[in-house]
């Protein structure tokens, strides 16, 4: 049965600060742009060990070669203690670095030798792999293994990595608290708690998709939550958010708003403008509200300013946003000869071209974008 809860919601303007710096930081660490996990050598190397430990557990464990008649033998058992035990497995704190009555999986061994308990102990795991009903099997771990968090959420990982993720729930709070989400897993382990945490790396992986325009899978998404509260604030690369923090919710409501369709910045471009900036293309839902000194690098007050922003036809917008194309104090057309004449013809872009409606205001976001991005030959 699927829980009805609601997930706390993700603050569009703290991703989007952060999943900036996390490209940024990925680009730093390796050199190479980032355009997706999977093809990425640095996250490859930082995160992609968790597929190869999935594959290894799953191997070690083989719960599909389990029988209804090994409930009892101890082979469960000792399979699974085999499944956590091994050198590389860093998403459990197996090692008895406290002494073993404080290992996660003590349970385990304590079964061992009395029979009442090995089947008691073998039937939950049995059932964790061998059934659907997995709300109830948490419950009947928690009885078990006590409300050992990282310990039952690897176990359900190992079950499906496409739908069950490990946990680490000091890093985990931190991270959802870099993106505005207001959400806890520490001392808090149950299954409704395991199922909003789900719920919401599934809601990070649908943004991570829109940005990257790529497969994203939910580990994905897991690896860059860690990432951000594990690597990055460590290293003292995260986004500056401090100026958004300290606005009013008034304030940062308006700060979203403008980030999110037809916000508040695009309806002021399109009062101002009506048109598109240059072909006076009127057709609103062709034309694209196009900050001039990019989102990224503003101020928050930059970034709602009118004078920041141009209404541009999708073929402008694209040139304009990677320098290609800029404009003069006057407004007039500058055309970069990194553009070939054939792709301008193409695009209809020529040197007669010029804003409509410029005003001072705009100037010195215009002089920005011509120092920044426009690429001069």
């Amino acid at each position: 049965n699927v829980m009805q809860t609601v997930t706390p919601t993700i603050n569009p303007y703290l991703f989007e600060k952060q999943y900036d710096a996390f490209i940024r930081f990925v680009g730093e660490k390796s050199n190479i742009p980032f355009v997706s996990f999977a093809s990425h050598p640095y996250t490859d190397q930082q995160e992609g060990y968790k597929y190869q430990i999935y594959r290894v557990a799953r191997n070690k464990l083989s719960f599909h070669t389990w029988r209804k008649h090994d409930i009892g033998s101890g082979k469960i058992i000792l399979a699974t203690i085999e499944t956590i035990e091994f050198p590389d497995n860093n998403l459990v704190p197996w090692q008895n670095r406290y002494g073993e009555q404080n290992r996660p999986h003590q349970p385990l061994f304590e079964a061992i030798g009395n029979s009442i308990k090995t089947e008691e102990v073998e039937s939950a795991l049995f059932n964790l792999y061998h059934s659907s009903n997995d709300e109830q099997i948490f419950d009947e771990l928690i009885k078990i293994f006590g409300r050992n968090y990282s310990l039952l959420a690897y176990l359900y990982f190992i079950k499906d990595n496409s739908k069950y993720l490990p946990i680490a729930p000091t890093y985990f709070d931190r991270a959802f608290s870099l993106l505005g989400i207001e959400f806890k897993t520490s001392q808090r382990c149950s299954w409704e708690n395991y199922f909003i945490y789900l719920q919401i790396i599934s809601d990070i992986k649908i943004m991570l998709i829109e940005k990257l325009k790529s497969e994203v899978s939910l580990l994905d998404a897991h690896s860059f939550a860690w990432m951000l509260s594990a690597q990055m604030e460590k290293e003292d690369k995260l986004a500056d958010v401090s100026e958004y923090l300290s606005l009013s919710s008034t304030e940062k409501n308006s700060v979203v708003r403008s980030r999110i369709g037809q916000g508040l910045f695009r309806q002021n471009l399109i009062e101002y403008w009506s048109a598109c900036a240059v072909t006076g293309c009127k057709e609103l839902k062709l034309l694209r509200a196009s900050h001039i000194k990019p989102w990224s690098e503003c101020g928050d007050i930059e970034r709602l300013s009118l004078y920041n922003g141009l209404l541009l036809s999708p073929n402008l917008d694209v040139c304009f946003d990677a320098g290609f194309i800029s404009f003069d104090d006057l407004g007039q057309i500058l055309i970069s000869n990194k553009i070939s004449a054939n792709d301008l013809q193409a695009l209809s872009i020529n040197k007669e071209m010029k804003l409509s409606n410029i005003s001072s205001e705009h100037k010195k976001y215009l002089q920005y974008h011509r120092k920044h991005i426009y690429k001069q030959s």
